[in-house]
């Protein structure tokens, strides 16, 4: 049940967390009644943040049965992560010495205690901390864009081979904490061409 006051943004907010956490995992059909019923609101509100996350590409409409959250085309994906692979470590080796070092040893105690919902967790809070340590506000708007955009293929990437993007993360967590920038930034781009391959 959300609170009464601003209850578009709390829908926009819950809804936007469920897909890029995985609970909406790609293809997951959504409605407006089942999503009012839950959240305890009217389909107002709801709409309006079912329309902000069609604008940003995490859900699109299916004729007369509602909605779902995206299921990319791999030319799509493709073409995701070589943007991100273009744009996000040069943001890295820029963010990289404001990053503060106790918050990437944290994320890495939690990928090696979690599971793969949790390793998931921690990937969007790695890439998170790199747009936010960036120094500007537009690339961080972008990176935090390209983010959501890829939440549905993350998810399924991390659910079909677990071990994979998990020892990823961990090899980038590592040469992040020890502050090696160049390392950093070949491991993220390794990391986004072998999402671009993946079936």
């Amino acid at each position: 049940m959300l609170r009464k006051s601003n209850l578009s943004e709390q829908a926009y907010r819950l809804l936007a967390e469920r897909i890029i956490g995985g609970r909406y995992p790609a293809g997951t059909r959504l409605t407006e009644e089942v999503l009012a019923a839950e959240f305890g609101i009217s389909r107002t509100p709801l709409r309006e943040a079912l329309r902000r996350l069609t604008a940003e590409g995490l859900i699109e409409p299916l004729p007369k049965r509602g909605l779902r959250v995206v299921s990319p085309s791999p030319e799509e994906i493709a073409e995701l992560f070589d943007c991100r692979s273009r744009i996000e470590p040069q943001l890295l080796r820029e963010a990289l010495p404001h990053i503060p070092t106790s918050e990437l040893r944290e994320l890495r105690r939690r990928i090696e205690t979690g599971g793969p919902e949790e390793s998931l967790a921690v990937d969007e809070a790695m890439h998170r901390l790199i747009a936010e340590h960036c120094g500007n506000r537009f690339f961080r708007e972008i990176a935090l864009n390209l983010l959501k955009r890829s939440a549905p293929y993350r998810t399924l990437r991390n659910c079909t081979i677990p071990e994979t993007p998990r020892s990823e993360r961990i090899g980038l967590l590592d040469a992040m904490i020890a502050g090696d920038a160049e390392t950093a930034a070949e491991l993220l781009i390794r990391h986004f061409r072998f999402a671009e391959t993946d079936p």
